[in-house]
């Protein structure tokens, strides 16, 4: 194959076909509706090539660079000083091991794209975070909704508001309500109010309110003035808010490769020492983890003695090596839980038996001389051999413990001070030899989770994430404890039969919970002292697992401290990084028990291990790692010896240092010895050896190239083993040997290897042999040549099957082998194999292996792999062809290659990939973006080694090459159309992959080549689309296809942007300006443009306009599309990925200039068009919150205008469905970014042609623009980061499935978007470097920079507001453009506006007056409402110029007509309803302002001669009292029932004012539907529609209509009908509301009756659907009314009472208080004693809970006395009869009563005879319920009732509870029993027997005359007893026959009642009595009533 073509000039065909576009259009227009050119046809690209140079010359600033690339070497990374390499000749290596070593020491080839940090595809959290750093240091702006409210509390508002108050016209607002007639004037004219305000202070006025100037000029100088101190930055302000997991075209860099560590933690060894101190300790330390029962790490051994105690061991250790004199270490521990234990082992030298040798230290010896003498023996003579001694375990977390990051108690925390900290282990009382470990855990046990570990990158499937899962806290403490010292104060006697790793588990598993087996151990006094701290990133002198030194290191007579190698629990599949080679061999178990010799025992047994690379001894190799103290390496190791113990287990652990050319001959050798301890009594001649050989067994390390590893039970041999003996495995069985116990396997061995040069997978390890096989032609025997091929196919085939975590390891070495493979196939006899494909399938298998290890959780949200991607980006080194000399350097391709051998990776990658079929090719396309990474690489290396990049890029690739390209991605985007429904994770990874491979060919092939690409892709899209009904998920790939692509850091210059302003020197641009734009930060006015305009650039989505600017016409084209169809996600994605790429722009330095912005703008200019057309359709979100004013809710004051294009109606019926918030917010925010950046004289043109339907749009769009990025306030947006990130999602999620439906394929496919996003987020928090790059989850805004945002758009808002009026002035329609834009700045003002913006708007309003005339006299109503809402601000600049503006309406309304009456009254309203509702309203700011306008008004010189000041003064005057009046209302805003009462009063000094008083009354009306009082609401909307109907006469009655509805209705009648705008209209509204809260207050016969008056309104206009209406409301009324019959619960009534001083104008004072339904006497003392003891003092207030009247003269004077009583409504007789229901007797209501018991002798109660009552009958103002919950009682009446009549009423009351239980329908067998019982079954004293005998006694006995009250009593006694017998009677037929005893009972006592009451109740005879005249003259004339009443 060749290399590639000559250069030729480029003039194909693709040349001829393309067109050039170099000159543009003439000037377009928004005016149509954007949609009306065909979007959908297929746009021919540019040939970028041909026309860059003529478009975008070289010298342009936006021009494409012309060296964008670079291929860098980068130096691998390594810690220690050199590479770590073996010691061997590597040429005898194998080739796999030579590979790996090439891998681990070869630098990086790396591509450099010098401008990607510019692209939107790359995520830089230290850019962002600059970025914003940079946005917080710019402009502040205040807002009034974060001012502080001013100082004066309401507490230090208290003392003054009740004390006595001077009488100037702070009358009681009581008094005043209930004493004023209707039309007083209720402030005081004149006198206080002006002088108040003739003292106060007015703000600064402002210079040139008066001056004359033309408008041009104000113009400008308002323009300069806004330019200054501006934020060019406008969405860096706006990051915040963008969605990152929208960001498609994020892709993640690829990490370079680095060594993976975990929680690293230094210990430092101080102290070792037993208390008996004779002899050499050695120690090793290592971890253990007692939950999984695995070691995680090696040994590390150090020893403390001192030099004399070395010295004697001096005649067994030659000489010790610095690095084994090392006291620190460093563990490494990947998976930290609190169940890792640090254990320490102490061996001594062989001396005998272990309890023996143990006993002096445990008891208090005499003897110690003679115990150092047999120590110093046994050194001597066996100083090589160790017997363990004793055991200590430190847990992990004693370590953290101690770091005080835990919560614990501060006596822990004084006492784990760093430095004298001594976490002692007491081991003396053996009793609680572990107690503080075990209450150290289990304080700190349980929470404890993992993070940080290895597993957090790669966790093993297994791993669980509930709560078992990895122990973060502990993690996390891990990284940040404080340095601890742990001092172990005793050891634990090891113990010979428990020196398994299976014994030590349970010993730790013992300590960590309570239990009694540790107490079984012996304890050995003693001293370990360790420090434990967090590893510093450096350290000095530091060495490796392989004794490499780490850099830097210092002094080398310095002892070093070594890293201990971690065993982690699964090992992280990670590619291996450097070379390592070591073995760990650990003996488990010896078995001599059938050993039998006569030559001598085997009872001390050691094993010799030796790693032999031959048969005889001087083949050993020194290749053992020494431990403490010694030589560094050694060529044999021996292990611990039990004394008389013939089947010993062991712990020793030998590290082996494997040589890298390992072959069959090395082996392992083990010699087993008897050593013999005592010493015979013989001459030391005669001594026989101290150890005897007893018996051997080795192990073959190398097997056909594969390492041994694994557990080995192995034979041994009795005598030394015979030649070659090393080629077999010892279970073979040779001739003429003998093996002890007949060859059974008696010996138990470990062998754990740390390699990275052997795989340990069958797989890995066949397919390198049969490379090695091939490619270097040593062709193993048992092959052969004939079958080699099919043995390297096969190799080749099943190697992806191998372990996936094995092929991670060795990824970038197997990956290599595969590309040389693939790239130069090896030669067979001459033959090339052809392999290719295999390998390519290979390749493909690999890959997905790779990317599917731990179910993707190494994968981005494309899919892909970290390893992959590091593997490409850095670590990939595929063969090329060798140049020949005459080749290099020349700046083409070369035509002949001098290696024809090897071909070219892209090359081949893309021929193999079209060729494919099957399963290769679904393989392939499962991991496209692999093989296009791939593929980029390789070009980029193929333009730099062949000198192609100095090429023209037309010529840098073979059409070839290029043609393959075509097919590639012509057959990937048929494949994505095919499978999107099937398989939708695979088509997405797809379209996204090959979205990134034609954004990196535009850094590398010709440009207009890959554009031809991407118009292949969108005809294939688009043809499949419109085929489609429903297409969302592929319009979605397209859109993130094509914001991938344009994410593209040169976007700007591919899209060949208009020529900027004067430096054009063709003509082909638009004359953009050199001034500075709308944007500008310098404060040229933008009139001063240095070009005309003569040439402006089309505004319109043309054709030329999309061709030109191909990529942004693509953009804004399916930005259009996608508003058209009813998808809100796709729309929400078109819209963000517009945003995105503004976004970037505004972060791109390389624009920063204003000129560059404007040109990068008018890329954009067609999305204004598109959003006019849109408007109606944008989110116009929630209605605006009560404090803001409410007028023309919508932008429909525009209709005088011209009317709105479509109404929402229309919208509806069309199927349009309104756009999302989002979607609209993002439009919002482009569109103001386009406005800012926009050439102005562009603007201006295009808006000079816009007919008056599209200016109207435009301004519509403005006014949305406003709304839809409000300032919330600091306080919202702080409340609104808190919220729970989850919940957002969980809205998101329900929002999608409402947007898609269950089950859909776009279900599906947005579910696979938030899966990805997911993985990202795991695998940039743990992969890529920790949380710290995670993007996901964007910062929570900063309110400083919401605050700039909202103000930045206003000032761009405002400054296309003033140049749509300044472009139209000239236009016939000017004056109705200035009208609208005068309301789009008027409903601006009403929102949140910072005081810098604020003023700048006033300016505008004050310009927009003036020009307006006599035009803006209809607006007056909006305009004043504005203004006096600022004019109450509490910032004074604004507040200023909000002034100044007031002052200009009222001063341009009277030179254009002497009056200003309208302005007089709009703004008496406004500040009416102003007061009554806005609670940001500042009283104090509003009294400035007025004075202000007071002192405009004087010093005005062209209006001093008229009566215009004085007519200011009045109206400043008379505003000032309203002011004042309301004032107090601030003051009462806690106290509801006062604050009403003020309302009420002030409503009522409006009666000559109608539309203020119904303003007042809607203000009452709001604050009790707030407090829930329905009825009091209804009425207040009651009398507006009294006053109404008042005011229009309505059928001819005026306000009597409502009569029926509440008696109080007539208060609203007048005798004048006034000046009102007040129609049917209005009436008809207030009646429905008033309806509605009746309703909601259950008065359902009112609704009725409001209903009546409604009808015939409706009927006489003919309304059927508001009579249909209201006639379901009735039937619902009356349907309740039925079902709630006997239900119905309404209002309490109590009397209130104030007494004392500290209640001012309440002292004295009586009301009617109606409280809610149910409300009990103590719920009602409880609130108002809270109320007024917050307002006292609790101290101050007392409840008088007693009726009786007060004695105001015994109260104390510093005191609040509150009486309060429970009150019921009170009717005479005749009133009775006439309300029957419940409800008529809860309405309309005036008068009420409470009872008071008392006796003549003055106690409240006494016997019956003498109980006499008092009842009280209070009359209120008016009927409840009322406009008010309290009323005041203005007439009192006392009735006394004698005893007589108190037992008169007590048994008439009886007798209606029996009727009504004996009534009740259906009866209620409980309640009549009930009342039964209490009738007669009673044995109280006073019951109704009691009360018979008392009154009737003496009358029956004729010892006192009968009366009339007596008759009375008599009569109601005979119906009591008829009641209780008809109750009875009722009750016998309703029970059941188990309370038939309790029915006989009853009777039983009825008729003992009868019995003793009939005497009592008989007529007296008249011959018992006195004569019949004088009886009946006393029954005519017994005692009368009026002897026992009297009036109050």
């Amino acid at each position: 194959m060749t290399l590639g073509r000559k250069y030729q000039h480029s003039s194909g065909n693709a040349g001829d076909a393309r067109k050039v576009y170099a000159n543009q259009s003439k000037v377009g227009t928004l005016s149509g509706c954007s949609s009306s050119i065909s979007l959908c046809d297929m746009i021919e690209p540019p040939d970028y090539e041909e026309v860059c140079e003529r478009l975008v010359g070289e010298r342009d600033p936006l021009a494409y660079p012309a060296s964008d690339i670079e291929l860098c070497v980068v130096p691998k990374r390594i810690r220690t000083l050199t590479h770590v390499l073996p010691d061997e000749d590597l040429t005898k290596a194998p080739m796999f091991v030579r590979d790996c070593i090439r891998c681990y020491t070869q630098d990086y080839t790396v591509v450099e794209y010098k401008h990607r940090a510019y692209s939107a595809s790359v995520f830089n959290r230290e850019r962002i975070n600059e970025r914003l750093e940079k946005l917080q240091a710019g402009p502040r702006h205040q807002y009034e909704i974060d001012a502080e409210p001013p100082t004066v509390s309401t507490e230090e508002l208290v003392p003054n508001q009740f004390e006595s108050q001077p009488s100037s016209g702070r009358q009681s607002v009581a008094s005043i309500s209930s004493s004023s007639s209707c039309n007083e004037t209720l402030t005081p004219r004149g006198s206080w109010a002006s002088l108040d305000l003739r003292s106060s202070s007015s703000d600064p006025l402002l210079p040139d309110l008066f001056e004359r100037k033309p408008m041009e000029q104000v113009d400008a100088i308002n323009e300069a003035k806004r330019l200054e101190n501006r934020q060019p930055d406008l969405l860096g302000l706006y990051i915040p808010y963008l969605d990152e997991e929208d960001a498609v075209e994020r892709r993640l860099p690829a990490e370079m490769p680095c060594e993976l560590m975990g929680h690293r933690i230094l210990v430092n060894c101080h102290q070792l020492k037993l208390e008996l101190d004779v002899e050499p300790l050695f120690a090793s330390m290592a971890l253990f983890d007692a939950k999984e029962k695995k070691k995680l790490s090696e040994n590390f051994y150090f020893n403390l003695n001192s030099e004399c105690t070395k010295q004697m061991l001096s005649g067994h250790i030659p000489h010790a090596d610095i690095s084994t004199l090392s006291r620190s270490a460093i563990f490494d521990i990947p998976n930290p839980s609190p169940d890792v234990f640090l254990v320490v082992r102490v061996e001594k030298v062989l001396q005998g038996d272990v309890n023996e040798c143990v006993e002096p230290y445990i008891k208090d010896d005499k003897n110690r001389e003679k115990v150092r003498a047999s120590a110093q023996a046994a050194c001597t003579r066996l100083g090589k051999y160790r017997m363990p001694l004793a055991w200590s375990a430190v847990s992990l977390l004693n370590i953290l413990s101690g770091s005080n990051s835990l919560e614990r108690e501060q006596a822990d925390n004084n006492s784990l001070s760093a430095n004298s900290n001594t976490n002692s282990l007491d081991r003396k009382a053996s009793s609680s030899s572990l107690e503080q470990l075990r209450r150290r855990a289990g304080e700190v046990g349980g929470s404890l989770t993992r993070k940080g570990s290895v597993e957090r990158r790669n966790p093993p499937p297994h791993t669980p994430h509930g709560p078992g899962a990895p122990h973060d806290d502990l993690a996390a403490h891990l990284l940040t404890f404080k340095p601890i010292v742990i001092t172990v104060t005793s050891f634990f006697k090891q113990e010979p039969d428990k020196l398994r790793d299976e014994d030590l588990y349970k010993f730790l598993a013992e300590i960590k919970r309570p239990s009694s087996a540790p107490k079984k151990l012996k304890c050995i006094p003693g001293t370990l002292k360790i420090e434990v701290s967090p590893c510093p990133d450096e350290v000095k002198n530091g060495l490796t697992p392989e004794l490499a030194k780490l850099n830097p290191y210092g002094d080398e007579n310095i002892r070093p401290c070594k890293e201990v190698l971690a065993f982690p629990l699964s090992a992280a599949a990670v590619p291996h990084y450097q070379y390592r080679n070591l073995m760990y061999l650990t003996v488990r178990e010896i078995n001599l028990t059938a050993y039998t010799s006569r030559t001598g025992s085997a009872r001390n047994i050691t094993v010799r291990i030796q790693l032999m690379s031959g048969e005889n001894q001087a083949s050993a190799l020194p290749a053992i790692f020494g431990r403490s103290s010694c030589p560094e390496f050694t060529t044999e190791a021996y292990t611990t010896v039990l004394y008389h113990n013939k089947n010993p287990s062991l712990y020793d652990e030998i590290k082996l240092k494997l040589p890298a050319d390992l072959g069959d001959h090395h082996h392992l050798l083990f010699t087993f010895m008897h050593v013999s301890c005592q010493r015979k009594p013989v001459a030391p001649e005669q001594e026989k050896n101290v150890e005897t050989p007893i018996g051997y067994s080795w192990l073959p390390l190398c097997r056909n190239g594969k390492l041994t590893c694994g557990e080995y039970n192995l034979a041994v041999m009795l005598e030394a083993p015979p030649d070659n003996y090393s080629f077999i495995f010892p279970d073979v069985q040779l001739p003429g040997t003998r093996w002890i116990d007949n060859h059974k396997p008696i010996f138990s061995v470990a062998l754990d290897a740390h390699t990275t040069v052997h795989p340990l997978d069958g797989y890995i390890e066949r397919f390198a042999m049969a490379c090695e096989a091939v490619q270097e032609g040593n062709i193993p025997p048992r092959i052969g040549l004939a079958n080699m091929e099919s043995e390297l196919r096969a190799s080749i085939t099943e190697l992806p099957t191998a372990n996936v975590e094995a092929l991670a390891r060795y990824l970038p070495v197997i990956l290599d082998k595969l590309l040389r493979l693939l790239l130069a196939p090896p030669a067979l006899a001459g033959q090339t194999l052809n392999i290719a494909q295999d390998v390519f399938t290979c390749l493909a298998h690999i890959f997905t292996e790779i990317t599917n290890i731990n179910d993707g959780a190494g994968c981005d949200r494309h899919g892909r792999s970290a390893l992959l991607s590091t593997y490409i980006q850095y670590q990939c080194t595929a063969p090329r062809p060798s140049l020949a000399d005459r080749d290099i350097g020349l700046p083409l391709p070369p035509s002949v290659m001098s290696d024809g051998s090897c071909k070219i990776l892209h090359e081949e990658l893309a021929l193999q990939w079209v060729v494919a079929s099957g399963a290769t090719r679904d393989l392939a396309m499962h991991n496209s973006w692999a093989l296009f990474e791939l593929m980029v690489k390789s070009m980029v290396e193929y333009l730099y080694w062949s000198g192609a990049h100095e090429a023209p890029r037309k010529a840098r690739f073979p059409d070839q090459f290029t043609d393959d390209l075509t097919t590639l991605v012509n057959n990937l985007t048929s494949e994505i159309i095919s499978k999107y429904g099937k398989n939708s994770k695979l088509t997405q990874s797809l379209n996204n992959s090959l979205a990134f491979f034609l954004f990196d060919l535009l850094s590398i092939m010709d440009r207009g080549y890959v554009f031809n690409l991407i118009r292949s892709y969108y005809k294939q899209m688009c043809a499949k689309i419109a085929s489609l009904p429903d297409a969302v998920p592929l319009v979605q790939y397209k859109l993130a296809f094509l914001r991938i692509i344009c994410s593209h850091e040169h976007y700007v210059s591919l899209n060949l942007p208009p020529a900027g302003g004067a430096g054009a020197s063709t003509g082909a641009g638009t004359g953009a300006s050199t001034g500075a734009s709308s944007g500008s930060v310098s404060p040229a006015p933008s009139s001063h443009s240095l070009a005309s305009h003569s040439s402006a650039p089309h505004h319109q989505l043309s054709h030329e306009f999309r061709s030109r600017h191909y990529l942004a016409g693509l953009l804004l084209t399916e930005l259009t599309n996608t508003l058209e169809l009813q998808s809100p996600a796709l729309q929400e994605a078109a819209a963000g990925a517009t945003l995105a790429r503004l976004a970037a722009h505004d972060a791109d330095a390389r624009l920063a200039s204003t000129e560059l912005r404007a040109r990068v703008a008018a890329l954009y200019l067609p999305l204004l068009g598109v959003l006019m057309d849109a408007q109606p359709r944008l989110h116009r979100g929630p209605a605006h919150a009560k404090d803001i004013l409410q007028f023309d809710s919508e932008f429909s004051q525009l209709g005088s205008f011209y009317s709105p294009p479509v109404s929402d109606a229309d919208y509806k019926q069309g199927a349009r469905a309104p756009l999302s918030s989002s979607t609209s917010r993002s439009l919002v925010v482009s569109v103001a970014w386009l406005l800012k950046w926009a050439e102005p004289r562009a603007l201006a043109a295009c808006l000079h042609d816009l007919p008056p339907r599209r200016l109207h749009a435009l301004l519509a769009l403005l006014d949305l623009c406003f709304k839809c990025e409000e300032y919330k306030g600091r306080k919202e947006i702080l409340k609104c980061a808190q919220q729970n990130v989850r919940k957002t999602t969980d809205i998101k999620s329900k929002l999608e499935d409402v947007i898609l439906g269950q089950g859909s394929a776009r279900n599906d496919f947005i579910m696979r978007r938030k899966g990805g996003c997911r993985r990202e987020r795991w695998r940039k928090e743990w992969v890529r470097g920790g949380a710290r790059d995670s993007a996901t989850s964007p910062a929570p805004p900063h309110p400083d920079l919401a605050a700039a945002l909202y103000a930045e758009l206003s000032l761009t808002l405002l400054h296309a507001l003033e140049t749509i009026v300044q472009s139209c002035s000239s236009l016939e329609c000017g004056q109705s453009v200035c009208s609208a834009a005068l309301q789009v700045l008027l409903r601006a003002l009403q929102r949140n506006q910072s005081t810098t913006v604020l003023q700048h708007m006033f300016a505008s309003v004050r310009a927009l007056i003036l020009k307006l005339g006599w035009s803006c006299c209809g607006e007056e109503s909006g305009t004043c409402r504005v203004l006096l809402r600022h004019c109450a601000a509490l910032a004074a600049p604004p507040r200023a110029h909000a002034a100044a503006a007031l002052y200009a309406l009222m001063r341009q309304h009277y030179q254009l007509g002497n009056n200003f009456s309208r302005v007089k009254m709009q703004v008496t309203m406004s500040l009416s309803s102003l007061v009554g509702t806005s609670t940001t309203f500042s009283e104090e700011s509003l009294r400035r302002a007025l004075k202000t306008i007071l002192v405009y008004a004087e010093h005005d010189a062209d209006l001093q001669d008229t009566n215009f000041p004085e007519q200011v003064k009045d109206l400043v005057f008379n505003l000032h009292m309203i002011l004042s009046d309301t004032v107090k209302m601030k003051e009462f805003q806690e106290d509801p029932e006062m604050l009403m009462d003020l309302m009420h009063r002030i409503a009522r000094g409006y009666q000559h004012s109608p539309d203020l008083r119904l303003t007042w009354l809607n203000n009452m009306a709001q604050k009790h539907m707030e407090r829930s009082n329905h009825a009091e609401a209804g009425m207040c909307l009651v009398h507006g529609a009294a006053l109404v109907a008042e005011q229009l006469a309505a059928g001819g009655r005026g306000a009597a209509l409502l009569q029926h509805v509440t008696h109080n209705a007539l208060d609203e009648s007048c005798a004048d009908v006034l000046h009102h705008h007040l129609t049917h209209l209005e009436l008809q509204a207030l009646l429905e509301h008033a309806a509605s809260e009746l309703m909601t207050a259950g008065m359902y016969e009112a609704v009725n009756e409001v209903y009546k008056v409604l009808i015939p309104i409706a009927e006489e206009h003919r309304d059927y659907k508001k009579l249909a209406n209201i006639h379901n409301k009735l039937n619902e009324a009356f349907t309740r009314i039925e079902q709630l019959h006997g239900k119905r619960v309404f209002g309490t009534y109590f009397r209130v009472s104030f007494y004392g001083g500290r209640f001012g104008d309440l002292d004295g004072e009586e009301f009617i208080y109606k409280e809610h339904a149910l409300t009990k006497l103590p719920e009602i003392f409880s609130r108002l004693e809270n109320f007024y003891g917050q307002r006292f003092g609790a101290e101050n207030v007392v409840i008088i809970k007693d009726s009786n009247i007060v004695d105001v003269s015994t109260l104390d004077p510093d005191k609040a006395y509150i009486q309060i009583t429970y009150v019921e409504p009170y009717f005479e007789p005749h009133e009775l009869r006439r309300r029957i229901t419940h409800y008529e007797r809860n309405y309309n209501i005036k008068r009420f009563m409470f009872a008071t018991p008392f006796t003549a002798g003055g106690r409240a109660h006494g016997a019956l005879g003498e109980q006499c009552k008092r009842k009280t009958v209070l009359t209120t103002a008016h009927h409840f319920p009322y406009l008010k919950t309290r009323l005041h009682v203005v007439h009192r009446t006392q009735l006394v009732l004698a005893p007589l009549e108190v037992a008169i009423e007590d048994i008439q009351k009886k007798i209606n509870e029996l009727a009504a239980a004996t009534n009740q329908e259906p009866a209620d067998p409980k309640i009549l029993q009930m009342v039964v019982q209490g009738c007669i079954g009673t044995t109280v004293n006073q019951g109704p027997l009691e009360l018979a005998q008392v009154f009737l006694g003496p009358v029956a006995d004729g010892t006192q005359p009968p009366t009339r009250l007596t008759n009375k009593l008599r009569l109601a006694f005979k119906d009591f007893s008829k009641k209780c017998h008809d109750a009875l009677k009722k009750n016998k037929n309703l029970i059941g026959s188990d309370q038939r005893e309790y029915q006989r009972e009853l009777e039983r006592n009825f008729a003992r009642f009868t019995e003793r009451l009939a005497p009592l109740v008989q007529p007296a005879s008249a011959s018992a009595s006195a004569s019949a005249a004088t009886h009946a003259a006393h029954l005519t004339n017994g005692l009368g009533k009026h002897d026992y009443k009297c009036q109050a």
